[in-house]
Order: structure tokens, then sequence, then C-alpha cells
């Protein structure tokens, strides 16, 4: 239910998707020139090993239809080449350090995740009485609240998210044993989204949580965790359908527009998972919410002790 009334919300706030695109603009270039001037010497290390041959090949092959699991060999050649590369030159090693600790791990989730309270906060508003928030407003408005969730919570997202990395960057290890590597695309994905979907169910009422209840961070994200206990069948199953989803539109469009379709697939997908994670908080909690201006859902009542 969650998922599907989440689809059908897609269709009636299509427009926040252009807010958010907006918004990944601004913050890309944002993040773009502060990561500037740590690119040079990682890509002039990847000039002298070659890296641009390797990736072209990679296109070539998506391009003209090679199987799935040519694609994968020339990905682990790609990343062991580029592992070379940097580990063979202290300057581009310092450069890559520091644009991870620096760029990616604090700057860019920090001033991209402020987007999210604000987001909430108009969804909310449509969904429980179907009003119309701008955006702008409320941006500013929540803007000290945003930057105190968002460093709470890239206390749970950096461990996560270099726990996903670490094992997939370990899979690939799988190509080098000749009887599992035809299974090893496979095991990836597999891995990939069972991983993916545990770490988006247990945060997926966090931020609904924050707002709705207008209670303390780290109160809400234990909410969010317990409650996804106590519906883990549900939970887990709608985010590893969401991400299976979202993992085939946007390989399919990004391939056959040669990455144009991503300008709208990427916002689309940002949106649909906050959408779905507010579906999930007003259905798993027993709230009526609007879908669109004719639709309203009622899920069932749920007592106080399964709150």
């Amino acid at each position: 239910m969650a998922f599907k009334n989440a689809l059908k919300m897609l269709v009636s706030k299509f427009g926040l998707m252009w807010v958010l695109l907006l918004y990944m603009v601004i913050t890309g270039v944002l993040i773009v020139s502060m990561g500037v001037p740590f690119a040079f010497p990682v890509i002039g290390a990847f000039k002298d090993a070659g890296i641009g041959e390797l990736f072209s090949a990679f296109v070539h092959s998506v391009t003209h239809g090679e199987n799935v699991g040519v694609w994968f060999d020339e990905l682990y050649a790609i990343v062991q080449v580029m592992k070379s590369a940097i580990l063979s030159n202290p300057l581009a090693a310092f450069s890559t350090g520091a644009f991870v600790v620096v760029v990616l791990i604090f700057a860019y989730r920090f001033i991209f995740g402020l987007y999210e309270i604000p987001l909430i906060d108009v969804l909310e508003g449509a969904m429980s009485s179907n009003a119309h928030i701008g955006f702008t407003g409320r941006f500013i408005a929540r803007l000290g609240k945003s930057c105190k969730f968002v460093l709470v919570k890239m206390l749970y997202t950096v461990v996560f998210d270099a726990l996903i990395l670490s094992v997939s960057y370990g899979l690939f290890e799988l190509f080098n044993v000749s009887v599992a590597k035809i299974f090893a695309p496979f095991v990836i994905m597999i891995v990939l989204l069972v991983l993916l979907a545990v770490r988006y169910s247990l945060i997926a009422m966090w931020a609904p949580a924050a707002v709705l209840r207008e209670g303390g961070i780290f109160r809400s994200f234990g909410f969010s965790v317990k409650s996804a206990f106590r519906h883990f069948g549900s939970v887990f199953s709608t985010y590893l359908m969401a991400w299976t989803l979202i993992i085939a539109v946007n390989m399919l469009v990004g391939l056959f527009t040669f990455g144009a379709g991503f300008i709208l697939t990427l916002p689309m997908s940002l949106l649909f998972m906050h959408l779905l994670n507010m579906t999930t908080y007003y259905g798993k909690n027993g709230k009526r919410y609007y879908v669109d201006a004719a639709t309203v859902v009622t899920p069932p009542i749920v007592s106080e002790q399964d709150k």
C-alpha cells in the first residue's frame, strides 16, 4: 500500500521534482567547486594509467549489447587500475583521501542533506491537510533544525555506507574465482539491494517523526528503528522493491539517453524515496492522508502500544 500510494503521489506532486532538480544543481556546483583543487593530481594519475581508454571500452560494451558479465569484468579492471594509480602516486593518494573526507563525507552530506526537513514539511502539509507550502520558506525557517538533523544523520549514514562500499568491493574479488565468476554480478547486485533496503528501512520514519512528532532527533531515530523492526517484513520488502525499481529505471534511462535522462530520473528517484518514507510513516502509525486532492487514504487504526 505504501509503495502504491507513493507512486500515485509522485504523479500528483511531480512539481516538487523541479524544486529538487534546482537544489541538486545548486549544491552540485558548490560541491564540484570545492572538489576541483583535489581533482588535478588524481586526474593526472588516472590519465597516465589509461583510465580514459578503459572507460571508453566499458561504454562501448554497454552501448553495443555485451552481456552484464562483461560489464562487471571491465568495471572490476577499471577499479583495480584506479586503485593502483592512486596508491603508486603519493600526491594523488593524499588528494583522494582529502577529497573523500572533506568533500564527500562532510561537505556533500551536510550541504545536500539540508533539503530533507523542509521537504518533509512540504509533504506533511500536502498529506495531512492538502495544503500547498512553499519549499523556500520552509528551507529558511527550518535551517537550524536541518543542520542538527543532518549532522546527527551523518553518524549513521557514514558508517552504513562504508559498510556497503566495503562489502561490495570485497565481492568484486569473486571475479578472481573461476567457478564463482559467472555468478558474481548476480551476487553483487543481490547483496547491494539487500544492504540498501536495510539501510533505508531503519531510517524510513526518522525525518517524518522528527517533523510530525516534533521530537528530538535521537528520539526520532529510535522511534524509526523500533517501528522498522516491528514491521520489518513489510518495510524491508517495500524498500527492496523500491531500490530494485530505482536502479533498473536509472540504468535503462541512462543507457538509452547516454546519461541525459538522469536530469529527470535522479530528482524523481529522490522525491519518490521521501514520498515512500511518508506513506510508510502514515501507514504504520494509522494516520489518514491525502494522496491527491480527491483521494484520502485511511490506514488501519494503530494502538498506542504499537506506535
